[in-house]
């Protein structure tokens, strides 16, 4: 653990009822509505050393409140958590993910009760529809693996030799074993393999139109196994062929150069982050003018230097301030390209550069932007010129896309808890876009009509302050300042926020930036 203890909170003891509302989680004990409907019944679907795995049969909105004890009598309970659908796993003594409280304690006994709630944004307004069900009790095992198998396996084919699998994640720092095969009777351990440290992976060189199937495994950095094999998994079969391969977008902000010692400390892990991410496509922004007095390069050269061939940028580098568009040359071309000088309110100059792109592997072509839209405290003023700036970039987007699917990514200076309103959101949205992980207002419900099919590590911001500790939410997404918006004929298959954090939550070496990168793969219409 680390020195900072805000957000540690270990709370076995404490009474529901003195329980706090946290990112539409965490809440009262009370309420008083009379019952509309029976209590659940609740099942322990799965126990590890470290966790409990609990299901009860759906009733009333399927929103439910759990609760745990170390007392049959639930009265010394210790937590309570709001949850949607009726599965929830307990593995910590404090439920919210950003708490990184102390684990569970092998060979001890808990206590779960679980009731129906009313659907609603406000937890003042999630008023009993039951009372509380009967109290299951957990004994934890002392021997058995500490962490509970992965669930929610799902499957997407790619193409004719690509398949996206993910699966509920467990945590901070856990890293996976992904099995797969088409012949499932064989023994797990033969299967094929690959290693990932995010709750889901790509899966390449597959064979057309045949099914495969899934397991993974819990493995600690040295590969050791921490939990059982996933249950017998899914299935899913790839296509017969490949009409619009993936291609991989990402957006990071680099952080501008604050002095010659700053930028020595981070240049190399913000390459070899960006490079980690293999993106087809990279909007950059704060990659400023700004030269590098150790070699003489501008900051933006610097980050291209570092990547290397075949990256390359789509206009010069100049013109654009911090704003660069940048792509994988033996991926994709440039057709056309451009800059746009946005809105002016303070002194920095905003931009948008824009390219017209073509993949070479589909012959198709795409429109791509890269922004960075004005920075400030959150004012009607400042809110007013962000929506103005993200009309400007849906301009550049009428005036040269001509028709074709399109990405804006970049570092928009605005989050959904933005007041008075996430302008710029409306904005892009009002213009036809999609956010494919529907990181909308801060209800506990953000994220819930997302059409990325398959969402990885959204529930930390994507700024991080250079806060050693990773900033995260108990939302499914963070509150998020970078946003990627998409055309809605791009199929995203795969969204992620690139974080490195170790089993505490904070960051492992050195942060790159004060903002965190972000990737998706998308196939073209």
């Amino acid at each position: 653990m680390t020195a900072d203890t805000t957000r540690k909170r270990a709370r076995i003891g404490a009474l529901v009822t003195t329980t706090t509302l946290m990112a539409g989680g965490l809440v009262a004990g009370g309420g008083s509505a009379q019952a509309e409907v029976s209590a659940p019944t609740i099942t322990v679907a799965d126990v590890a050393s470290k966790g409990v795995a609990l299901r009860w049969n759906a009733t009333g909105d399927n929103t439910y409140r759990i609760r745990i004890s170390t007392s049959s009598s639930m009265t010394t309970a210790a937590d309570a958590w709001d949850v949607r659908d009726n599965y929830y796993e307990w593995t910590h003594t404090d439920a919210s993910p950003s708490a990184y409280s102390p684990r569970l304690t092998p060979g001890k006994k808990y206590y779960f009760q679980v009731k129906a709630i009313r659907d609603a944004a406000s937890t003042s307004k999630r008023t009993n529809l039951s009372s509380y069900s009967k109290a299951v009790a957990v004994t934890l095992p002392k021997t058995a693996l500490p962490e509970l198998k992965p669930v929610d396996i799902k499957a997407t084919p790619g193409g004719a030799d690509t398949m996206y699998v993910s699966w509920r994640t467990r945590g901070a720092g856990y890293s996976y074993v992904l099995r797969y095969t088409s012949s499932p009777k064989t023994t797990v351990t033969k299967w094929k393999s690959l290693k990932t440290d995010a709750s889901g992976a790509t899966i390449k060189k597959l064979v057309a139109g045949k099914k495969y199937y899934f397991r993974v495994r819990v493995i600690d950095p040295k590969g050791t196994g921490q939990s059982p094999y996933s249950a017998a998994g899914p299935s899913a079969t790839t296509s017969a062929s490949t009409p619009s391969p993936g291609l991989t977008v990402a957006t990071y902000n680099v952080r501008k150069m604050a002095s010659v010692d700053d930028w020595t400390a981070r240049r190399k892990a913000v390459a070899a982050n960006i490079l980690a991410a293999a993106p087809d496509v990279a909007a950059l922004q704060e990659a400023t003018p700004v030269t590098y007095k150790t070699n003489g390069r501008k900051q933006w050269a610097d980050v291209m230097a570092l990547l290397g061939s075949p990256y390359k940028l789509v206009t010069s580098g100049s013109g654009s301030s911090g704003t660069q568009l940048a792509y994988n040359s033996t991926r994709v071309s440039v057709v056309k390209s451009g800059i746009k000088m946005l809105t002016e309110k303070g002194d920095a100059e905003r931009y948008a550069v824009w390219a017209i792109l073509k993949d070479k592997l589909s012959s198709k072509t795409f429109f791509a932007v890269s922004t960075h839209l004005e920075p400030g405290t959150s004012t009607p003023e400042l809110n007013e010129v962000r929506i103005q700036q993200a009309k400007d970039v849906l301009d550049v987007v009428r005036d040269n896309a001509g028709g074709r699917p399109t990405v804006i990514v970049g570092d928009m200076n605005s989050s959904r808890a933005a007041e008075p309103t996430n302008g710029q959101y409306g904005a892009f949205l009002g213009g036809g876009f999609v956010d494919p992980i529907d990181n909308t207002t801060a209800t506990w419900s953000t994220g819930a009509n997302a059409t990325a099919e398959h969402i990885m590590d959204s529930n930390y911001n994507s700024g991080n302050k250079f806060q050693r500790l990773a900033p995260l939410t108990a939302f499914p997404n963070g509150t998020h300042i970078d946003y990627t918006y998409v055309s809605p004929r791009i199929r995203v298959a795969t969204w992620r926020m690139v974080v490195k954090v170790d089993g505490n939550g904070s960051f492992i070496g050195t942060i790159p930036s004060d903002h965190n990168l972000i990737k998706m793969t998308i196939h073209l219409p």
